[in-house]
């Protein structure tokens, strides 16, 4: 079932700064999101009960956070390159403050 995709403004400066390659990565699979309306593992993976992470790995690991808003509508939020396995708190809260303008 294919999706409209939303993008935060915020999100798109942060991709931005990203390498082609890792942007190309990302285009991928939100064109996957996209056109099938899910990601599955390892790909992407549920965060919290709202937010899901898209992972790439190209020198290094890069994440981005989206939401389901309303049908078929999904959002992306926020894209950060992650400094260890662990995602950090404070990128989750900066995805959930964006996905409360949305809701």
């Amino acid at each position: 079932m294919k999706k409209e995709i939303i993008y935060d403004k915020n999100a798109i400066k942060e991709f931005n700064q990203f390498d082609m390659i890792v942007q190309k990565d990302f285009v991928s699979y939100i064109k996957t999101l996209e056109q099938e309306g899910e990601l599955k593992f390892p790909e992407a993976r549920k965060i919290t009960k709202d937010i899901f992470e898209i992972r790439v790995h190209q020198d290094g690991s890069y994440s981005g956070f989206y939401a389901y808003i309303k049908h078929p509508d999904i959002v992306i939020l926020h894209f950060f390159q992650k400094k260890s396995q662990k995602t950090p708190i404070k990128n989750i809260k900066t995805a959930i403050h964006r996905l409360r303008y949305y809701r």
